[in-house]
């Protein structure tokens, strides 16, 4: 049975939300700390338009334009110095082309520009790609009527086209999203299949590009090199496109839910392949790291060199704020753009625009609670208290487990990092316990303030003190008995 998108996408069950003012959100460098940046809210007095479920955005080639799509309203947006312009469309449903100002589009989602400064739609809902060039609106390709055809832009058809990109000689590629597959648009409208086996149904394959397979693919980004990223938004994966081959980038499989047909999201940073989304749609690239908007996790994610995944914004729920990362909140990110040394993202439901200045090439990982809590499958609270560190289970002899002491939850400290892999060296001369891992090395000895214990013989550390003397962060979840431990490692 051939599914529709859920969520806000296409049009299909879109959420409302009242429109307001754009929104930027200047990110501003710490001179210490851990976080990566800030946001500050500045609300633009030129800014006398709205955005309405803003999505896709872009930036023109050899200007300071940033191209947005407002799905909600129909219309094409230009961000410029401060100023939002309206590019084309009325504010309306349909399907007419012509003068910018005269078009019409339906539900639009995505965007790209080429080298000549031409901007092309994915005129979702339409099932077609618009071009607009010298203030009039084309139909580059499509009929109109959703549909499965390659060939000539009249005969051509696609089903809800989503992500745009555009490679080296001006073709436009586009994640054809109900139809699970990758298509190819050449300048002139002529349409092929680059990636993927077509179907109702989307499914999950890797291996050669004419038999692998996609579920709803969305966003899509080049790389220096022309390998393709594919934010396959129902496999809640990264794809890669590469040497006529499709592979998993970032992510895993989980169970498939038999009635939406799509696998399980979730949310663990860490190793890429070992990494969790939910839903990720938007891509942005440069200098080896990929940006995400992981939409229903509400965060920004990244991919960096060393191919970790690490959170960029944004927590575990739904919110609209600013201020320092920590505390910064979205409601479905959908796009990201780097462009003029910053990451723009389109904060879909909250209807507005938010910027930030990273350095790419010195990411720091968002560490917070909510970040700790998400990633790990917590069980049901038992007899024992249950310990989680980097994302795994820590399990602890019978006879040796942690327990609450003076209002505080005291950990036992060979079993704890000896599960992670750490050496661990008793020092008689100094009466220290000596543990390291690689360049890490953390020194422990009982104390009067009773933070380091030694109970019946065994070694234990207070849970809260660790994060004061290491790089070790902790949560305790009372409801499911829980401490939730992440190294920062």
């Amino acid at each position: 049975m051939k599914k529709e998108l859920i969520s806000i996408v296409c049009g299909l069950m879109l959420v409302s939300a009242v429109p307001s003012s754009i929104v930027t959100a200047e990110a501003v460098q710490p001179t210490s700390g851990n976080v990566q940046g800030s946001i500050d809210q500045n609300i633009s007095f030129n800014a006398v338009l709205s955005l309405k479920q803003p999505w896709g955005l872009t930036s023109v080639p050899g200007s300071n334009e940033l191209i947005i799509v407002q799905s909600g309203s129909g219309t094409i947006s230009k961000w410029s110095n401060g100023a939002l312009q309206t590019v084309a469309g009325q504010g309306a449903e349909g399907y007419i082309d012509g003068k910018s100002a005269k078009a019409l589009f339906n539900h639009p989602t995505y965007t790209a520009a080429d080298s000549k400064g031409n901007i092309y739609i994915s005129d979702t809902d339409n099932h077609v790609i618009r071009k607009i060039k010298d203030g009039e609106v084309y139909t580059l390709a499509g009929t109109g009527v959703a549909g499965y055809k390659d060939g000539p832009p009249d005969v051509a058809q696609f089903n809800a086209p989503g992500g745009l990109a555009i490679d080296s000689n001006d073709n436009i590629y586009v994640a054809d999203t109900l139809n699970h597959v990758i298509r190819r648009v050449t300048p002139k409208g002529i349409v092929t299949t680059f990636a993927g086996l077509q179907g109702n149904n989307g499914a999950y394959l890797d291996g050669a590009v004419a038999s692998a397979k996609f579920n709803e693919p969305q966003g899509l980004v080049f790389d220096e090199s022309g390998n393709l990223y594919v934010a396959d938004s129902g496999n809640q994966m990264i794809r890669l496109v590469k040497g006529g081959k499709v592979e998993t980038f970032a992510g895993k499989a989980t169970l498939v839910d038999p009635v939406t047909g799509y696998m399980a999201g979730g949310f663990q940073n860490g190793e890429r392949l070992s990494a969790l989304f939910n839903r990720p749609r938007g891509l942005a690239y440069a200098n080896g790291v990929l940006l995400i908007a992981d939409s229903l996790n509400h965060r920004v994610r990244a991919i960096q060199k060393d191919g970790e995944v690490i959170t960029v914004a944004g927590q575990a729920n739904s919110g609209d704020q600013v201020g320092v990362l920590d505390q910064v909140m979205f409601d479905q990110p959908s796009g990201v753009a780097l462009a003029f040394g910053k990451l723009y993202v389109t904060d879909t439901l909250n209807n507005k625009l938010k910027v930030l200045n990273l350095d790419l090439q010195a990411l720091k990982p968002l560490r917070s609670e909510a970040d700790l809590l998400d990633a790990v499958p917590l069980l049901p609270a038992g007899k024992n208290m249950q310990v989680w560190l980097d994302g795994a289970q820590v399990k602890f002899n019978s006879a040796i487990q942690p327990l609450k002491e003076s209002g505080k939850i005291y950990l036992p400290v060979r079993a704890l990092f000896s599960s992670w892999g750490a050496d661990i060296r008793w020092d008689a001369a100094s009466k220290e316990t000596m543990i390291s891992k690689g360049d890490w090395t953390l020194t422990l000895k009982p104390d009067v303030s009773l933070n380091v214990q030694n109970i019946k013989g065994t070694l234990y550390v207070a849970a809260d003190y660790l994060p004061t003397i290491s790089s070790f962060m902790q949560v305790y979840d009372e409801g499911s008995n829980a401490i939730v431990l992440e190294s920062g490692q």
